[in-house]
C-alpha cells in the first residue's frame, strides 16, 4: 500500500507526502508507515530528473524540484513483494512511440496473470512493475487497459497515476474493494496548479478534494480555464 500525488503547476506536496508516510491514520493494517522506499519524476518539456531510493521517505532529505509536473510516491510494499530502491515508484517504461509513461500505483493486483500477458517472472518484480509494462503495451487504448485490469487482475485496489514525457500528460485512475478513506484518490484545483493527491494528503493540506471518478480515466493537462465534465477533468495546454 502507497501514498502519491500527481500536481501540475506551482505546488510543492513533497512535506505533505513524506508527513503521510511517517504517519497514516488511514492505513487499513496496523503499519501506519509507508517506508519501503519512495521516489519522484519531476518534469519540464526540455529535462527530468528521475530519482528512486530505498529509504524511507521522511529520513531522506533529497528535495523534490517544483518544476512544471511532479510525480511522487512512498511505498509500504505488500508481503513478498520485492524491496529496494529498483522496486521503487514511480516506474519508467519506454513507449512503442519513443516516449516514456512514467508509473505510480496504489493497491494490488495478480501479477502472476499479469506477468503472462507480458511474458517477463513475476518473481523477480513487482506487481506495479508488471502493470507498468502492461499499460505501456496498450497505450493506445489506456481507459480499456485499466478497466480490463481492474475486471480481470485487480485484488485490493488499482489506483495509478501515470505521467507521460515529453507530452506531460497527465492520467489518474481509481478502483477499489476496500475503505474509501484510504483507497480515494482526490483532484485538487487551485488557482496555479491541480493536483491528484491521496487520501492522507488531503487531510494533511486540510483541503477539500473532488474524487477521482471510479471506472474513468481522468486526463489532466495545466491551463487556468478548468471545466469539470462528471468524473473526467480536461485541463487542456493555453
Amino acid at each position: 500500500m502507497c501514498r502519491l500525488y500527481l500536481s501540475k503547476g506551482s505546488v510543492n506536496l513533497s512535506k505533505a507526502l513524506k508527513f503521510a508516510a511517517r504517519y497514516d491514520p488511514y492505513a487499513p493494517s496496523e503499519k501506519k508507515q509507508h517506508g519501503d522506499g519512495w521516489g519522484f519524476v519531476a518534469a519540464t518539456r526540455l529535462s527530468f530528473m528521475y530519482y528512486k531510493s530505498a529509504a524511507p521517505a521522511w529520513d531522506d532529505p533529497i528535495p523534490v524540484p517544483m518544476w512544471e509536473a511532479v510525480l511522487a510516491h512512498a511505498r509500504a510494499a505488500s508481503i513478498g513483494e520485492p524491496l529496494g530502491a529498483e522496486h521503487a515508484h514511480p516506474y519508467a517504461v519506454h513507449l512503442p512511440n519513443g516516449g516514456i509513461i512514467f508509473v505510480a500505483h496504489n493497491g494490488s493486483v495478480d501479477k502472476y496473470s499479469l506477468a503472462a500477458e507480458v511474458g517477463i517472472d513475476p518473481n523477480r518484480h513487482t506487481d506495479s512493475y508488471v502493470l507498468a509494462l502492461y499499460l505501456a503495451r496498450h497505450w493506445d487504448d489506456l481507459e480499456k487497459a485499466l478497466d480490463n485490469v481492474a475486471n480481470l487482475y485487480m485484488k485490493t485496489a488499482l489506483n495509478v497515476v501515470i505521467l507521460e514525457y515529453p507530452s506531460l500528460r497527465a492520467f489518474a485512475y481509481s478502483r477499489y474493494k476496500g475503505n474509501r478513506n484510504y483507497y480515494a484518490l482526490y483532484i485538487l484545483n487551485a488557482k496555479y496548479y491541480t493536483a491528484v493527491v491521496s487520501s492522507t494528503l488531503l487531510q494533511i493540506l486540510g483541503r477539500g478534494g473532488r474524487g477521482v471518478g471510479a471506472r474513468r480515466v481522468t486526463d489532466f493537462l495545466r491551463r487556468r480555464n478548468r471545466r469539470c465534465r462528471g468524473y473526467r477533468l480536461y485541463i487542456r495546454e493555453a
